[in-house]
């Protein structure tokens, strides 16, 4: 087992940073909180329309900042300008990489978006990060591009067993991880009610559980999975 995967599994993983009702989720001081904590963290990845990568769970910004406006249809100047509720901003991936500095894990998910050329930029810019991270991401070809680009990078392909899709082909994908073979994950990213996989599915691969959101759960999941991404509470 590489040092990496290690330590992808040996430490607790906060959901876009450790957030609660006074501190807004993926900004600066949710990845702040979760080094302070010692916790590993994950967050989302979007494109910008000029090139630029930041960090957010929704593209369209109406939830976070009442904005009905996509974060890929925007620059990161346009972005900048908007506040959260709640306070922050929508950091970039290189800001975030400044906070955390090597401190914790990051796990990264890069989200299904309209430019396909999120995953080149993405490796380039973590090509120079000195720290411990892995990639994932719904989309296998997202992972095949990472695996080809940078074959020593950590990949983790997100499965569901009841993904939240009406599209049949992009359901089929989500459940059964019919392109492994293509992307080659060195993990699987499962959401816990789908728990425990079956060995055909899993294939001796490590399995992270999402989201958990109380100790109750983590403890009944904890003999089916290698680490939890967690929320709304500290494990």
């Amino acid at each position: 087992m590489s040092e990496n995967l290690k330590a992808l599994l040996s430490t607790p993983i906060a959901h876009r940073g450790l957030w609660n009702s006074t501190i807004t989720e993926n900004t600066e001081t949710a990845f702040i909180k979760a080094v302070e904590g010692g916790f590993s963290i994950e967050t989302d990845l979007y494109m910008t329309l000029d090139g630029q990568i930041v960090c957010c769970h929704d593209n369209n910004l109406f939830r976070l900042a009442g904005k009905d406006k996509c974060l890929t249809n925007l620059t990161l100047k346009e972005i900048k300008d908007i506040n959260l509720i709640g306070g922050g901003k929508v950091p970039t991936l290189t800001e975030l990489l400044n906070v955390v500095n090597g401190k914790v894990f990051l796990l990264l998910e890069i989200k299904n978006q309209p430019n396909k050329l999120v995953v080149d930029k993405v490796v380039e810019i973590l090509k120079s990060y000195n720290g411990k991270f892995a990639i994932q991401s719904f989309n296998p070809f997202y992972l095949a591009r990472v695996y080809k680009l940078a074959p020593n990078f950590l990949r983790g392909i997100l499965a569901d067993n009841n993904p939240d899709t009406n599209k049949t082909l992009e359901k089929w994908v989500v459940k059964y991880m019919p392109f492994n073979f293509l992307c080659k994950p060195q993990f699987i990213s499962y959401n816990y009610n789908g728990l425990p996989l079956k060995k055909c599915k899993r294939k001796n691969l490590p399995v992270i559980a999402w989201t958990i959101t109380n100790k109750e759960t983590a403890e009944k999941i904890k003999p089916m999975a290698n680490n939890i991404i967690f929320e709304n509470f500290i494990p």
